[in-house]
């Protein structure tokens, strides 16, 4: 299994057509928008007879030149004085536009996050994140959608190593949804309130659509032309929309509320 052993080896089962680079950013925050890098790890493997060759490894520590929560601190253990004594980030954008200039991408969800801070981050300097017109990101997270679709039947396959008869049935499929729920709170040994377990779902984000999440203080926007930027920025810079948003969609009225009391 891959799990047990290198990206290196994992890489014999693909075809490389140019280099890959596998990477990973820590930054400030979870909005890629406004969120600054604060470390950076790449492996870039180039094609061999032999699947991939490892060229150069990147593992370095960038200064944000902006205060780091101290969430972020205790989440990925690196030291702020380390970090405010590292570089800042225009230090490194020569060496990262010749590792990634004709290479594709690979990062567990970086087509949510990664790509996009990155992205951010090199326009934040003027500059525009190299690569090939047809680059590929290849996220490992999307890819286990894929491989393991969502669907009532294929859940209750997994839980339950029975296939579903007569799916889409509504009082079978009703049934089924409370054996799949069943065995998942007892495989992950979790209990609690109907309400409670909802909130574990939502995480951060405010409605069950998962349209605004709460970015430490702020409140970010996560639809729509104006996704990514928070409630305060819309409410000032976007009054039209702003104004649309809060008397149209009535259910997220009350979450705008309360972020902007």
């Amino acid at each position: 299994m891959c799990a047990a052993r290198s990206i290196r080896d994992c890489l014999l089962v693909l075809h490389l057509e140019r280099p890959l680079v596998f990477f990973d950013l820590e930054a400030t925050g979870t909005d890629p928008q406004t969120a600054r890098i604060i470390q950076i790890g790449m492996q870039r493997f180039v094609p061999s007879d032999e699947g991939a060759a490892l060229g150069e490894t990147l593992d370095v520590l960038v200064d944000p030149q902006e205060e780091i929560p101290t969430a972020v601190t205790d989440l990925t253990g690196l030291a702020p004085d380390a970090v405010r004594q590292a570089p800042p980030l225009p230090d490194h954008l020569d060496r990262l536009a010749q590792l990634l200039a004709d290479a594709d991408l690979a990062g567990y969800n970086a087509l949510a996050y990664d790509v996009p801070l990155l992205q951010a981050e090199f326009e934040r300097h003027g500059r525009t994140l190299p690569g090939p017109d047809d680059r590929v990101v290849l996220d490992p997270y999307r890819l286990e959608q894929v491989l393991r679709p969502r669907t009532l039947s294929a859940l209750y396959e997994r839980y339950t190593d029975r296939t579903l008869d007569e799916a889409h049935d509504a009082l079978r499929d009703v049934e089924a949804t409370g054996m799949v729920l069943q065995r998942q709170l007892a495989e992950h040994d979790i209990d609690g309130t109907p309400a409670g377990l909802a909130q574990r779902i939502r995480g951060d984000y405010l409605d069950d659509q998962r349209r605004l999440k709460q970015d430490g203080d702020a409140v970010v926007v996560c639809f729509g032309k104006h996704d990514g930027k928070t409630l305060r920025e819309i409410q000032a810079e976007h009054a039209d929309y702003f104004e649309w948003m809060y008397e149209t969609i009535d259910d997220l009225r009350p979450h705008i509320d309360d972020a902007l009391e």
